[in-house]
């Protein structure tokens, strides 16, 4: 059986509901479009509740959406470990945003291992594969402890290009498409699949960095990672729409 996407066909019994890694609701026809890469269920550290549930992206959102300001400055889970509860903010919370701005979410791989039971969980969510280990997070190889191109190298991928590309064809209305990191090495190629896909010409698409503000230059964190959605002037990322923001209540001159 296939390790599969956490959210692969999830339902939060609200009105929200994925298929394929896919969010999908019945509240609204989705404007934005943010795709991320996996999120693999594995039984021991993988504590997230929603898409981007444990890092910066909700508290971000938060700030822009509810309080306008600088309020949250920490991540929404720890990096390792099991969160401390009340979240900030809280999964209702997060539906709110998702409705007010008219969010959606998709990931481009689906789960790894399609057609082999033959691999071991370690306790560190790390899994062994023909005697070689892999860690389901990374790019590629670390410290001899194999990532995702090297499984893909393998055929042990399950790619999500194509329900992503039918998602498009069924919301003509998206109008931005966002990868939350710069597009390289095996991501390239899919990104490049999605922007020159059937029913793309009226979306704009581009990335922005991502939302676990890994190596980010300046603190505080918060506050760099915001100010770089919204007036970077980096080449390899976009910046967030700001009339989709200003349209949705977010005066970005507040940042």
């Amino acid at each position: 059986m296939p390790i599969q996407h956490k959210f692969l066909n999830y339902d939060w019994n609200n009105g929200f509901y994925t298929e394929n890694s896919i969010l999908k609701n019945k509240y609204y026809l989705p404007e934005v479009l943010f795709i991320g890469t996996f999120n693999p269920m594995t039984p021991n550290d993988n504590h997230a509740d929603f898409f981007y549930g444990r890092n910066w992206f909700w508290p971000v959102f938060k700030n822009l959406f509810i309080e306008n300001a600088y309020v949250l400055n920490s991540r929404r889970m720890p990096a390792n470990g099991a969160p401390n509860h009340p979240l900030n903010p809280t999964i209702e919370e997060i539906f709110g945003i998702c409705k007010k701005a008219k969010l959606s979410f998709a990931d481009m791989i689906t789960g790894v291992f399609p057609e082999t039971n033959n691999y071991r969980l370690l306790n560190n969510d790390n899994v062994v594969f023909n005697d070689v280990e892999y860690n389901l997070i990374n790019d590629n190889e670390r410290n001899n402890i194999g990532g995702l191109a090297e499984l893909d190298a393998l055929n042990q991928i399950i790619w999500n290009i194509e329900n992503i590309t039918d998602y498009l064809c069924k919301n003509p209305q998206i109008t931005n498409v966002y990868f939350t990191r710069r597009p390289t090495g095996i991501w390239l190629q899919k990104w490049n699949e999605l922007i020159n896909s059937k029913c793309s010409k009226k979306i704009e698409y581009g990335a922005i960095y991502t939302p676990s503000a890994a190596r980010l230059d300046g603190n505080p964190r918060m506050e760099m990672l915001i100010k770089h959605w919204l007036f970077n002037d980096n080449n390899n990322y976009l910046t967030l729409d700001h009339e989709w923001l200003i349209r949705n209540g977010v005066n970005p001159n507040n940042f």
